[in-house]
Order: structure tokens, then sequence, then C-alpha cells
């Protein structure tokens, strides 16, 4: 039985606020302008709805925008050229808790390590900052297993897990997994070499 998804549109962000006074949504699928407004409504809706997950289509997203909204807890981005299947992916992904972004943009901003600090200070984080088994479920989350995968790989349940990924969240200063992939690259607690 083929799942069905029930949608809505919008034409701009005002009627999206009016609509979210009387609606909450489970997904809200948007395209990211580059101007500084779009990017800052962006992220005012992020903080104000955390509950709802965002999955963007970009064209040609700048590394340390794309960043700063994973930060902020941005669940995916597609580029606008990606196909229908790549879609229906990133929405079964998103809607289960996962993210999804698209493998070119993750890999883009990966070698370019254009990562900046929330507040532009630099820090210092090395592998003491985490204990062992975070150390390994950064790993294996860099290396793209799932909640369910780490459980089986390290013989704990996927809830330990789950507790794990958040104090490592709490630790990096993010909101979701991607954000985890991202500073753990930044501040060299996985190198790239690792993840092949």
């Amino acid at each position: 039985m083929k799942e069905k998804f029930e949608y809505e549109e919008v034409s701009n962000y005002s009627q999206l606020l009016l609509r979210l006074e009387h609606q909450k949504p489970s997904l809200i699928i948007m395209n990211l302008g580059i101007t500084d407004d779009r990017i800052y409504l962006t992220e005012q809706l992020m903080t104000k709805y955390p509950d709802i997950k965002i999955l963007i289509f970009a064209d040609h997203a700048n590394d340390k925008i794309l960043i700063r909204l994973i930060n902020n807890g941005l669940f995916g981005c597609l580029l606008r050229t990606a196909e229908p299947q790549e879609l229906k992916l990133a929405i079964e992904m998103v809607l289960s808790d996962q993210c999804y972004f698209s493998p070119l943009l993750i890999n883009r901003i990966l070698i370019n390590r254009a990562i900046p600090d929330k507040n532009g200070n630099k820090k210092i984080i090395n592998d003491s900052f985490l204990t062992e088994r975070e150390l390994e479920i950064v790993r294996l989350l860099c290396k793209g297993l799932d909640q369910k995968e780490i459980a089986d790989k390290l013989f704990i349940s996927p809830r330990t897990v789950d507790t794990h990924k958040a104090n490592i969240m709490s630790k990096l200063e993010v909101k979701n997994t991607t954000g985890i992939i991202l500073q753990a690259i930044k501040y060299l607690i996985v190198k790239t070499s690792e993840l092949k």
C-alpha cells in the first residue's frame, strides 16, 4: 500500500505564518531565497516552531548560510534539481526524525569545511571533550548508520543511543545528526579518512 502525504501550498511567508496560527504540520517544505530577510525568517520559523521539521530547496545555498540553518535546527536540504524519488526519500527520512541533505551539498561542505562557530568564536574540541562511547557513536553516525544499526553494532539499546546523541548534541551545540557530523569534521573529532 502506498503511503499518501497530505499537503497544502502557500505562496509566501505571511500566508505561512497565518496558516501556522491554526494548523501545525509535521513538515514544511520551502524554497530558500538567498536574501538575508528570507534566511532570517526561516530561522525565526525554526525557533518559534521547533517541533515542525523544515526541509528546504536551494540552488546555490551558501555553505555558511546552510550550516547556520543546520545549527538552528534545519532537518534537510535538497537541490532544486532533485528527482521525485529523492524528494520522497527526504520526506520519509525527515518525518522519521532523520536528516536528509543532498549528497552534493554535504560533500561540498565537508570538502571546504566552511563551518563557522555559532558566535564567531574559535573553540578547541578534541577527543577528550566526548566520552569514548560518544566518540564511537559520532564515528558511526558519520558513516551513515542509523539509531538501530548503531545500537546493534554496540550491543546497546536504541534508547541508550538516543541518550548519548542528546548529550553529544548538547556538547557540540547542535540540534540534529547533520550538525553532529559537520562539527565532528570541523573539530577533527572524526577525520575524513575514517569515513571510507
